[in-house]
C-alpha cells in the first residue's frame, strides 16, 4: 500500500509539475513577444515619427524658399525698371519721351510673369502710367496716401507689403501683395514711385505641392505681426483672429499628439516675413495602425510557436525531474542524493550540485554560531545597498519628459547626476566612504529631486573640507533626506527647505538635517501616511542600528520635531580617519 501511495504521489507532481513549467513558459513568452512587439512598435513609430516630421519641415522650409527666391526677383526688377534712364526721363519732365515705349516695357514685365497684376508709376506731380485703364490724375492724390507709396519715399531699398486690396480694381478677387520702389533722379531728387502688384494666388501656387493633410494650413505674417497670406481672407479684418495667429506664433514649435497636429515656423528671408505651418499628420496615423496590426499578428504567431516549443520541451524534462525529486524528498536527514544513470545532463547536474551543497550544509552547521554575527552585519549591507525602484522610475521619466520637449541640456546634466549618486552608492562595493563623498551623495541626490519638485524643493549642503579625511558608513544621510523630502515638504502647502550640515564635537562628528515640513510628534505612534517620519521608520531604524553596531550604544539618530515646526535629525557618528582599517 505505502508502494502505491508513493508512486501516486509521484504521478501527482509530474502531473504539477507539467502543468506549472508549461504556465511557465506560456507566460514567459507571452512577456517576450509583448516586450519584443512593444519595442519595435515604439522605435519603429518614434523613426516614423522622426522622418515624417523631418520630410515635412524640409517642404516647409523649400517652400519658403522658393517665395524668398521669387520675392527677391520681383525687387530687382522693380530696382531695375525704376532705375529706366527712360522712366527717369518721362517722370522729370525734361525731354519727351515715347509713352507707348514704356508701357511696351511694362507689358513684356507683365507678359514674363502671369503672378504680377499690375504695374503703377506715380509721379511726385501726379501723372500715372500703368496697365490698369481705369488709372488716371483723378486718383493719384488719394494713391499718394497709401502706405505703399508713403513707405516707398526715401527709402533705398524696395518696400514689401502685406496682403492688401486693391483700391482701384473693380475686380472681386483683388487681393495683392505689393512691392512699391522709389524712382529718383541722378540727384536722388523724388521723382515718384513704382508698384508692383502680385496677384495674391502666387503665395499659395508656391505652397501647393505642400501636403498639410485634412486639418494642417499655413499663413504668413510680416515683421508687424500683420497677416500677408491665409487661406481666409476673414483673418485679415477680424481682430481676434489676427490675436490667435500672433498666439501660434509665438508658441514654440511643438507635436499635438491629441490634435495630431505639428506646428513649424521658419523665417522667409527677402520678405521679412514668417511662415506657420500647422500640418496633420494623418497619413503618419494610418501608418502606425498598420503597424499596431502587423506586429500584432505578428506576436500572435511567435507566442504560438513559443508555447508549442514550452510544450515539447516540459514534457522532455518532466521525467528525470521527478527521480531528482524523488530523492531530494529526504533531504531533512541531509543525506545524498542518486538519480539514474543516462537522464538528461543538466538533471545529473543538480543532482551533483546538490549533494555538494549537502556536504557544505553539514560543514556550516559547525560554524554557525560564530557566524551569526557576520550575517546580521551582510543583511544590513543588503538593507543599505538597496535604492528606492520609485526613486529611480521618478528620476528616468523626468529624462524622458526633459528629452520629449527637447531640453537636452537639462537632460544631460540630470543623466550625470543619477550615475553620479549610483557612482557614489556602490562606492566599489566598499562600506565606509569620506565624509566628502557622503555629502556629494546627498547633492547628487537633492540636485535630482530638486529637478523634480522644482520650487517645491529648496536645499543647501555645508562644506565641510576640513573633514574630508574622516569615513562613515555610506548612504546614512540619504534615507533621513528622503524622510524629510517624501513626509515633512511633500505634505506642506507652500515650499520646502532642507539643510544637511556636519560639524565635529570631540571624538565624534554630528551630521544634521533639518527641514521646514510639516513636523510631527516623535513620542506618538506614527500610523498611516506619516508612519515613515517616526522612530519606526525602517529607514531611520536601519541608520540607527547601523550606526550602533559600528560604534556602539552611544551612537545613532536623535530626532527633533514638534506638528508644524519642521524637523531635524542629529546622526552622532564616530571619527575615523580615511584609509585606518577601512
Amino acid at each position: 500500500m505505502a508502494g502505491n501511495e508513493k508512486k501516486i504521489g509521484i504521478k501527482n507532481w509530474f502531473r504539477r509539475f507539467g502543468v506549472q513549467i508549461s504556465l511557465f513558459y506560456l507566460a514567459a513568452g507571452l512577456m517576450i513577444v509583448m516586450a519584443l512587439s512593444g519595442a519595435i512598435y515604439f522605435f519603429a513609430a518614434n523613426l516614423m515619427m522622426d522622418e515624417t516630421v523631418l520630410k515635412t519641415r524640409d517642404l516647409l522650409e523649400m517652400s519658403g524658399a522658393n517665395i524668398s527666391t521669387y520675392i527677391a526677383r520681383i525687387k530687382g526688377e522693380s530696382n531695375v525698371f525704376a532705375a529706366d534712364t527712360m522712366l527717369r526721363q518721362y517722370l522729370s519732365g525734361k525731354e519727351e519721351t515715347p509713352e507707348p515705349e514704356l508701357m511696351g516695357q511694362i507689358m513684356t514685365i507683365l507678359g514674363n510673369d502671369a503672378y504680377i497684376k499690375s504695374i503703377v508709376v506715380v509721379s511726385k506731380d501726379g501723372r500715372i502710367l500703368s496697365n490698369e485703364e481705369n488709372l488716371d490724375m483723378s486718383v493719384s492724390e488719394d494713391m499718394m496716401k497709401e502706405d505703399w507709396y508713403t513707405d516707398a519715399i526715401h527709402n533705398t531699398m524696395p518696400v514689401l507689403t502685406g496682403a492688401r486690396m486693391q483700391s482701384f480694381s473693380a475686380d472681386k478677387d483683388n487681393w495683392v501683395i505689393s512691392v512699391s520702389t522709389e524712382i529718383t533722379d541722378s540727384s536722388g531728387e523724388n521723382l515718384g514711385v513704382l508698384l508692383m502688384d502680385m496677384r495674391y494666388s502666387v503665395i499659395e501656387d508656391h505652397l501647393r505641392r505642400l501636403d498639410l493633410g485634412k486639418e494642417g494650413y499655413v499663413f504668413l505674417l510680416n515683421d508687424k505681426g500683420e497677416p500677408v497670406y491665409h487661406k481666409d481672407t476673414s483673418y485679415f479684418s477680424d481682430p481676434e483672429k489676427k490675436r490667435q495667429l500672433l498666439e501660434i506664433l509665438k508658441a514654440e514649435d511643438v507635436y499635438n499628439k491629441r490634435q495630431n497636429l505639428l506646428t513649424y515656423r521658419t523665417n522667409i528671408e527677402n520678405a521679412g516675413w514668417t511662415m506657420v505651418g500647422v500640418v496633420s499628420l494623418d497619413n503618419l496615423k494610418m501608418l502606425e495602425q498598420q503597424l499596431f496590426e502587423a506586429l500584432l499578428l505578428t506576436g500572435g504567431l511567435l507566442f504560438l510557436a513559443v508555447l508549442f516549443i514550452g510544450i515539447l520541451f516540459t514534457r522532455r524534462l518532466a521525467a528525470p525531474m521527478a527521480d531528482l525529486e524523488r530523492g531530494m524528498s529526504e533531504i531533512e536527514k541531509l543525506t545524498e542524493i542518486s538519480v539514474h544513470r543516462n537522464s538528461f545532463y543538466e538533471v545529473e547536474l543538480l543532482a551533483g550540485n546538490y549533494n555538494r551543497m549537502i556536504r557544505r550544509i553539514r560543514a556550516l552547521m559547525d560554524e554557525i554560531k560564530e557566524k551569526e554575527e557576520t550575517l546580521r552585519h551582510s543583511e544590513l549591507n543588503v538593507l543599505v545597498s538597496q535604492i528606492n525602484p520609485h526613486f529611480l522610475y521618478n528620476t528616468l521619466d523626468t529624462i524622458v519628459w526633459m528629452a520629449e520637449f527637447n531640453d537636452s541640456e537639462r537632460v544631460i546634466a540630470l543623466t550625470k547626476s543619477l550615475a553620479a549618486f549610483f557612482r557614489l552608492s556602490l562606492n566599489s562595493g566598499r562600506e565606509l566612504v569620506s565624509v566628502a563623498d557622503e555629502l556629494d551623495h546627498m547633492r547628487q541626490y537633492l540636485y535630482i529631486q530638486k529637478e523634480r519638485y522644482g520650487d517645491k524643493l529648496n536645499y543647501e549642503i555645508g562644506e565641510a573640507d576640513e573633514l574630508s579625511d574622516y569615513t562613515v558608513p555610506k548612504i546614512i544621510l540619504q534615507p533621513v533626506v528622503e524622510n524629510s523630502i517624501y513626509h515633512g515638504i511633500k505634505p506642506l502647502d507652500g515650499p520646502g527647505y532642507v539643510t544637511v550640515t556636519v560639524k565635529e564635537m570631540g571624538k565624534r562628528l554630528i551630521f544634521t538635517v533639518a527641514d521646514n515640513g510639516v513636523g510631527f510628534d516623535p513620542e506618538e505612534p506614527q500610523t498611516g501616511k506619516r508612519k515613515g517620519k517616526g522612530k519606526g521608520s525602517v529607514g531611520l531604524k536601519n541608520v540607527d542600528e547601523r550606526l550602533k553596531l559600528y560604534y556602539g550604544p552611544d551612537y545613532g539618530v536623535q530626532i527633533d520635531s514638534s506638528p508644524g515646526k519642521g524637523c531635524t535629525v542629529y546622526l552622532i557618528v564616530g571619527k575615523k580617519i580615511l584609509g585606518a582599517g577601512d
